[in-house]
């Protein structure tokens, strides 16, 4: 098995896998930043405790870069790592979570539109966990029901059930909201 070199900061190939260095590591870190960030927050509603969850795992994730079996598989690993990481934080902390707001609403069209974005993220952010995961990686990261089971750790049957579960709880919290249109 491979071993991290730290004077070199090259690592050796596991099974195939193409980082050969740090920035090729970064690289695939950069690239999944987005979907880690919804993960954490997700799971933490919080900017500043998903921002200190990113750091961990990643530190993590790197420590364990050799139990990563291959590369096409990087995304659903570090995205676990994250959930888990974040999971772990809300035990730590007692379950005591804030949640922060959009920072510019101009972002979003019309007075309209953003007005039916919020309604939409307030009942997804309402969900219970693993609801919420569930609907978060599906829909806004548009990862597989296969990959979703992966990173949660349950199997793919499950993930569908709670995404339909998840559909039909948004579709009770948003009745009054949409019932017009």
């Amino acid at each position: 098995m491979g071993q991290v070199d730290y004077g070199t900061n090259c690592l050796a190939c596991w099974g195939g896998l193409i980082f050969t260095n740090k920035e090729g590591f970064c690289e695939q870190i950069r690239l999944c930043e987005r979907a880690m960030y919804s993960v954490a927050f997700s799971v933490l509603r919080n900017e500043s405790d998903s921002a200190e969850v990113l750091s961990e795992a990643i530190y993590r994730a790197y420590k364990n870069l050799d139990s990563l079996k291959s590369e096409s598989a990087f995304k659903p690993w570090i995205l676990r790592i994250v959930h888990n990481t974040a999971v772990e934080q809300i035990r730590k902390n007692a379950g005591v979570i804030s949640m922060e707001e959009i920072s510019d609403p101009a972002l979003y069209g019309t007075e309209e539109r953003l007005t039916t974005i919020l309604t939409l993220k307030d009942a997804v952010n309402s969900l219970k966990q693993p609801y919420r995961t569930a609907v978060i990686l599906f829909y806004y990261e548009n990862l597989s029901v296969l990959k979703i089971a992966q990173i949660t750790e349950t199997t793919p049957a499950a993930v569908k059930k709670r995404l339909s579960r998840a559909r039909n709880m948004l579709k009770e919290l948003l009745k009054e909201d949409f019932n017009n249109e």
